[in-house]
């Protein structure tokens, strides 16, 4: 039961060992922090707490019960599984913890190499404003860090998207425009992490812009229609003719196709209806 590289099998084991071995009706894990996992058969007359240790730090316990006293070899026999048990839990942690830092390693890398690909796209620009250039890279940066708030936060590979808009939309209107009026209507969609973290550039461009470019309000709709996805930022400003064609649209339009596979409308009704609309 130390073997396996799986603590859901380790502690399967655990249970089944010790249960086997001295006849229990039922056995549990208690945890340092009160938690008890794999809660297995049933509770008895007597029980036995064997404490798990690990490099002389107790960890957990191994609680064992059946209806008769258990006997000095049966509590030694205890204390052996309790022993292979701390091994396999320490075992399983540790390979999380190895798989986690990878994914968190590898989720950073792709994410520092977009923020470089906007920088380089936003320094070809014909006309560059530096004050201008590193406000939206500001703004951009934060909108990723918000996707990995939310990560943190649910300790889950997908986002509720209605939450992270939510997040970024108090965020933007704080720093560019607290005066405007903002109208949200968003549904719970949830969405995997690398695939939010483009939804989340894409919404701060076109939402940035309905705020600096619009009139004095903004809608923000987001829903799911059948296998769809549809997120529409409108406002109530000069209409399509008003709005930028500057580097934030190129790449909205570049992010909406090539990571979110999905298409990009914009319409004049009475102000500029951006309409972003991907597979869920």
């Amino acid at each position: 039961m130390s073997e396996s590289l799986y603590l859901e099998e380790s502690l399967e084991a655990i249970f089944k060992t010790t249960m086997d071995a001295v006849s229990a009706t039922g056995a549990a894990l208690v945890l340092e922090d009160g938690k008890i996992a794999w809660p297995e058969g049933r509770a008895g007359e007597y029980a036995v707490r064997t404490p798990l240790r690990w490099k002389r730090r107790q960890i957990g316990e191994l609680v064992a019960d059946r209806d008769t006293p258990f006997t000095d070899e049966e509590q030694q026999l205890l204390s052996s599984i309790a022993h292979h048990a701390a091994v396999a839990l320490e075992h399983g942690r540790a390979v999380m913890r190895g798989v986690l830092a990878q994914e968190i390693h590898h989720r950073v890398k792709n994410n520092l190499q977009t923020v470089a690909s906007l920088l380089r796209l936003q320094a070809r620009g014909d006309v560059v404003d530096a004050r201008r250039a590193l406000d939206d890279s500001v703004n951009r940066i934060l909108a990723i860090a918000a996707v990995h708030e939310v990560l943190t936060e649910r300790r889950d590979e997908s986002v509720d998207l209605g939450d992270l808009l939510e997040r970024l939309r108090a965020m933007l209107v704080q720093g560019l425009a607290a005066d405007k009026r903002v109208a949200a209507s968003l549904e719970p969609v949830p969405l995997a992490g690398g695939r939010a973290t483009a939804l989340a550039l894409v919404f701060s461009e076109l939402f940035q812009n309905a705020l600096e470019h619009g009139g004095g309000s903004v809608r923000i709709e987001l829903a799911q229609r059948n296998e769809d996805v549809v997120l529409a930022i409108a406002d109530d400003g000069g209409g399509i003719d008003g709005a930028p064609r500057g580097t934030g649209l190129s790449i909205v339009e570049a992010l909406v196709r090539d990571e979110l596979g999905g298409t990009l409308s914009l319409a004049d009704e009475g102000g500029l209806r951006a309409e972003v609309v991907f597979p869920a």
